[in-house]
């Protein structure tokens, strides 16, 4: 009976050891596989982001070649565009600096409309 007990011992622990390696043999496996998709995965998304700046480009030059069809200059407009902010901005600079408490009235005003109309 005692060497009964003892095969059977060891028969299990056999059984504990081969599915300890399994296991491991499939973990390992797995983390392989999810290695080789993420690798892939960074592939494509590379891929996607060159397609994407190259679509982007040539609609950049699209427009810009049309507009300089019609008689638009938009490396003007890109000029008058910065010139406009900046003007805008030290427009409001100098508000804030002559008016800070009404500047403060009004920055509080408009975050309490956003906030209202995003908790809808």
């Amino acid at each position: 009976m005692a060497a009964t007990s003892t095969t059977t011992r060891r028969r299990a622990a056999a059984s504990v050891k081969r599915s300890r390696d399994e296991t491991a043999d499939a973990a390992a496996d797995m983390a392989e596989r999810a290695g080789k998709a993420g690798r892939r995965l960074h592939e494509e998304a590379d891929e996607i982001e060159a397609s994407l700046a190259r679509g982007a480009e040539d609609l950049a030059a699209t427009v810009s070649s049309k507009l300089k069809a019609v008689g638009v200059d938009p490396d003007r407009m890109v000029e008058v565009a910065r010139e406009q902010a900046s003007d805008l901005e030290e427009l409001i600079v100098r508000e804030i600096r002559e008016r800070p408490l009404r500047a403060l009235g009004l920055a509080a005003a408009v975050g309490l409309f956003v906030g209202f109309l995003s908790a809808r």
